[in-house]
């Protein structure tokens, strides 16, 4: 792992700290979480790998409802409504972002290989850490296990689309 991932990995983890501690987790300035998580690659010069693909995009719905149906109806959803507010949220401010920097930067800069996928999904399970010590929800350290599914789906295709659209469904799923 490069010294810019590292230095990267940490200015999020550190960031998210500071506003869980403040919390700020419910305001604009936690805008700044995302906006760094986008920013850092682009600004050392990373090229993360993106693009549309039909084949990619059915790729991460196949998977989501292989692994989150069986979720939803086991665990149980509350049927509630989503807003399409709180979903152009999930996309926007969580799901593209949270897959740009932890797979398309700190799972490429180590390599597309199973070993990078079960690091990046540690690192991505702890980075929910401030979340679980400030607001109490320590089911969101789970979320090493979703990130393997997302994590695979990059070593496959190489683009971050299909564990982007997982991971907004898994979210709704998870909210819902």
């Amino acid at each position: 792992m490069s010294t810019k991932a590292i230095a990267g990995y940490l200015a999020v983890l550190i960031l998210s700290f500071l506003l869980h501690a403040a919390k700020s987790a419910d305001t604009v300035y936690y805008s700044l979480l995302p906006i760094l998580m986008l920013a850092f690659p682009v600004i050392i010069g990373y090229r993360v790998r993106m693009g549309f693909s039909i084949k990619d995009f059915v790729l991460g719905l196949t998977v989501s409802v292989i692994v989150l149906v069986p979720y939803y109806v086991i665990f149980g959803g509350s049927g509630g409504k989503i807003t399409a507010y709180a979903a152009a949220f999930q996309l926007a401010g969580i799901s593209f972002p949270e897959e740009f920097f932890f797979r398309g930067f700190l799972q490429d800069s180590i390599g597309r290989n199973i070993k990078a996928v079960i690091f990046v999904s540690i690192l991505f399970s702890l980075a929910h850490l401030p979340k679980a010590v400030f607001t109490g929800e320590w089911m969101s350290l789970l979320s090493f296990f979703p990130s393997l599914a997302m994590g695979w789906l990059y070593m496959k295709t190489g683009n971050i689309l299909p564990g982007t659209v997982f991971h907004f469904l898994a979210n709704l799923v998870y909210q819902n």
